[in-house]
């Protein structure tokens, strides 16, 4: 897949690519914290739709992994963010 010239980019998608960026920089600690601040602003199912997508996103050379998310949603749930059966 060929990468898209910045200059080709709407303001949307300059605005994702950022937060994307961000997002795979952060360190486990930093991503949960990210997901606690969103979570006070955002419903259960946003949480679990923002891990399914993250899922989908493993192993394209982003560091995200299997082994990341598993953390991730055993931390959801056990803060009570999402219910056990979304996981």
């Amino acid at each position: 897949m060929a990468r898209k010239r910045n200059c080709k980019r709407n303001n949307l998608e300059r605005t994702q690519h950022d937060t994307a960026v961000k997002i795979r920089k952060m360190t486990d600690e930093q991503i949960c914290d990210f997901i606690n601040e969103i979570s006070s602003s955002k419903s259960n199912d946003d949480i679990a739709r923002f891990l399914d997508k993250l899922e989908e996103l493993k192993g394209f050379g982003n560091g995200i992994s299997t082994k990341t998310i598993a953390k991730l949603r055993k931390i959801a749930v056990e803060n009570g963010f999402i219910m056990e059966a979304e996981a």
